[in-house]
């Protein structure tokens, strides 16, 4: 039985060699960027030109804020700090349709602060501050952005 188990071994690592055959029929490197073989198509037909583009790493949830160009200083009236883009794009919306001054969104690690106005020294923002304050919104306090 011994040598019936070197006999199998044998067998078996002399059919194990260090060469390999080849039918011939995939020898060349294939590019892993070309269209496969066969592919004629055009991979973008059916859609319109690139119009924008938005990057997976950016750190916004990729809905562009829009801030306004008009500014007069870095001074503001801070409302609301939102953990969500959603909320404070809907609270940028009602603020700004209750007053003609600016609205801002500013993301500050995890939060969208919505901020009112814009006012080169912090007392200019007091009239503001006092006007938000009795629309709802108590905790609004003069900030610098």
């Amino acid at each position: 039985m011994k040598y019936i188990l070197l006999l199998y071994a044998f067998i078996l690592l002399a059919g194990c060699g260090t060469t390999t055959s080849s039918d011939g029929s995939n020898d060349e490197i294939t590019d892993p960027y070309a269209d496969p073989p066969g592919y004629s198509g055009d991979p973008f037909a059916g859609f319109g030109p690139v119009t924008s583009i938005r990057f997976p790493a950016d750190e916004d949830s990729g809905i562009e804020i829009e801030t306004p160009t008009a500014v007069n200083g870095p001074w503001g009236v801070q409302v609301a700090a939102c953990s969500s883009i959603d909320a404070a794009l809907t609270l940028r919306d009602t603020i700004a349709a209750q007053t003609d001054q600016p609205v801002f969104i500013d993301h500050t690690g995890s939060y969208y602060k919505v901020r009112v106005g814009s006012f080169a020294i912090s007392s200019d923002s007091d009239e503001l501050r006092a006007q938000l304050r009795s629309s709802g919104y108590p905790d609004a306090w003069s900030v610098q952005r």
